[in-house]
């Protein structure tokens, strides 16, 4: 439930960035929340869509080499979250000040107003199709029950729905970078996690060495299928008897994660 709920909010808040934004700059515009609504009901629309593809695609692989099948898809949503964290390093300055500018020319009138859904129906097609893979990918793993993805879910919808009420409300515009940075931290665990979770099966299945297996053995202390280890294994990929090798795809994850999270960009080339 935890790793649905991070990846979750972490989407929705980037919709909600561009929403709260665009409504914030376009107080006054008659109709504004009528293009806002159609912007979200075609981008859930499209997202949903994909999402329906992506699962039968799943399904269709399921018993055909299951278990590498698994290893190769929670590889992807590990490059998954490690491109989310990387784009939205780059990107999220970005797309806030791309959604106040939208808002302000919408504001006096030099742009059109469906504009408003065609950034909102974009945002929420690229956020829910991301978003789509990376539950399809936890659900073949066979990691989360249905009770928990929809708890998950209303988690992370609910936190972003609150930043971005907050956001529009003009309290926490200050802050917002602060989120983003506690969200790629979260993140950058979440997948190294699932790397080294994809290494071990593949060890498993004989096509990696395992190494030194286990490393350490702390079952006894904390065991991985208690509540506890439960948890920290889905957020932070906590293990109670790795291989080095999965230690070795953690650690190297999580530094690669990490490093596309927080270097320091070059500041924007200005105009001359």
């Amino acid at each position: 439930m935890s790793q649905v709920a991070v990846m979750v909010f972490r989407e929705a808040l980037e919709i909600v960035v561009v929403a709260a934004l665009l409504l914030a700059a376009t107080r006054g515009v008659p109709g504004r929340w009528l293009w806002a609504a159609l912007g979200a009901g075609a981008g859930i629309l499209g997202a949903s869509i994909i999402a329906f593809f992506a699962e039968q695609l799943a399904d269709a692989m399921a018993g055909s080499g299951q278990d590498i099948f698994q290893a190769f898809i929670l590889l992807a949503t590990a490059g998954l979250v490690a491109w989310t964290i990387a784009w939205m390093r780059s990107h999220g300055r970005e797309i806030a000040t791309q959604a106040r500018d939208t808002g302000r020319r919408i504001a006096a009138g030099t742009a059109p107003r469906y504009l408003m859904a065609t950034a909102i129906g974009v945002s929420i097609l690229r956020d829910g199709t991301e978003l789509a893979v990376f539950l399809v990918g936890a659900g073949v793993a066979g990691q989360q029950s249905m009770a928990s993805v929809i708890a998950g879910f209303a988690i992370g919808i609910a936190g972003g729905v609150a930043v971005g009420i907050l956001l529009y409300r003009g309290v926490m515009a200050a802050s917002l970078g602060r989120v983003f940075n506690a969200v790629a931290a979260l993140l950058a665990f979440l997948g190294a996690g699932l790397a080294s979770q994809a290494i071990g099966i593949l060890c498993g299945a004989g096509w990696l060495p395992s190494g030194l297996d286990p490393v350490w053995d702390t079952e006894d202390l904390l065991s991985q299928g208690s509540d506890l280890g439960r948890f920290l294994h889905t957020l932070l990929g906590y293990m109670s008897q790795p291989s080095a090798t999965q230690l070795l795809t953690y650690g190297a994850t999580l530094a690669l994660v990490l490093w596309l999270g927080f270097r320091r960009l070059p500041p924007p080339a200005t105009s001359r």
